[in-house]
């Protein structure tokens, strides 16, 4: 069975490279938007706006997630939820997180009802399915009917499932019957690090790692995304395959994947397409790396920053701190820059 790795990510991940996560073959992540409504207005997680960003400037297709308080309407928190959200073509499906935590008192009722009309809200205004995010036992305990059987919209709305194996080649999930089988599935929850993601002061913290059952190409068809034609490199003599994984700024171990073959000297190989192709720039994006905006001086490179640029982003955009950008700009408030700005990225 073919899987595609990703993650995904809230407030409690609050620094990420994504351009580093990428590298490492991670290719879709989940962002946690929102939480609830509260006086009319859904709760949106403080990182969304950087993390929805980051995440497209890597390359990485990226899905946005829901907490259901279900004890709260849940119209209301779809109807909030997409003034947040605005999925684009290249997203993958929404998702609806359902969770014991902050739902204490909620009863079954609660859970099915307002569960079910966030789902058909969403749908209904963005003509996407969206998912259900939960564990098997909690599906079964809390969001069912007073038979025990899974609701009857139940079988309308892709898995993500949640069953933390810390393995996903040689086990497989608990899932839950009266539900459609699993698309995603989060196979480690916060106990593993990943080289990218740390805390505001820089110490590594775990993570949540999912995988989606299927291909690259069906992952790609899944969130409608387009799919960049590979790129044909003929072997020049001195070459090694982590010497053209650095020049074309791909994953090593997608590299070997596409081409198995010994490395020769006039062997023509695939280059797999790599962080950031396929995906143009477009609203709060940040743009995308390599692109020609990017000038190379000596020692540095300047960029111009564009609409939706913040600090965090084209730092993130380089692979650089914001500190980093901040002190060789001699920006006092790193919240300061404006579009046309042209800034010196140090290396």
């Amino acid at each position: 069975m073919p899987f595609v790795k990703g993650i995904d990510v809230s407030v409690y991940d609050p620094v990420v490279n994504w351009a580093k996560v990428r590298a490492q073959g991670y290719r879709f992540v989940y962002v946690r938007s929102s939480y609830g409504v509260d006086n009319k207005q859904t709760m949106m997680d403080s990182m969304f706006p950087s993390h929805w960003a980051g995440a497209k400037t890597a390359g990485m297709l990226r899905g946005a997630y829901h907490y259901l308080k279900a004890a709260q309407d849940g119209a209301k928190q779809a109807a909030e939820f997409l003034k947040i959200v605005k999925p684009e073509k290249g997203d993958l499906p929404p998702a609806l997180d359902l969770e014991q935590y902050y739902n204490e008192t909620a009863t079954r009722k609660q859970f099915v009802e307002n569960a079910e009309a966030f789902l058909k809200k969403v749908e209904q205004e963005t003509g996407i399915t969206p998912m259900v995010y939960s564990r098997a036992f909690f599906l079964r305990e809390k969001v069912c009917q007073s038979n025990g059987k899974a609701p009857t919209w139940a079988a309308n709305y892709p898995v993500w499932i949640a069953h933390w194996t810390y393995d996903y080649e040689n086990t497989k999930p608990l899932e839950e019957a009266g539900w459609p089988a699993y698309t995603f599935w989060q196979y480690s929850g916060e106990k593993e690090y990943l080289d990218g993601i740390t805390n505001q002061y820089g110490v590594p913290i775990p993570v949540d790692f999912d995988v989606f059952k299927g291909t690259l190409e069906d992952l790609q068809k899944l969130a409608g995304a387009p799919i960049p034609e590979p790129i044909k490199y003929t072997i020049m003599p001195g070459d090694t395959y982590e010497g053209i994984a650095t020049k074309f700024n791909v994953n090593l171990a997608e590299l070997l994947n596409a081409n198995p073959q010994l490395v020769m000297t006039g062997t023509v190989v695939t280059i797999p397409p790599s962080a950031g192709a396929g995906f143009a720039s477009s609203g709060t994006s940040g743009g995308v790396a390599g692109s020609t905006d990017v000038v190379a001086t000596t020692g540095a490179n300047t960029y111009s920053v564009k609409p939706g640029d913040t600090l965090w982003i084209i730092a993130q955009k380089f692979g650089v701190t914001v500190k980093a950008v901040a002190e060789a700009n001699h920006l006092s408030d790193p919240n300061s820059i404006s579009v046309g700005q042209v800034l010196t990225i140090p290396k």
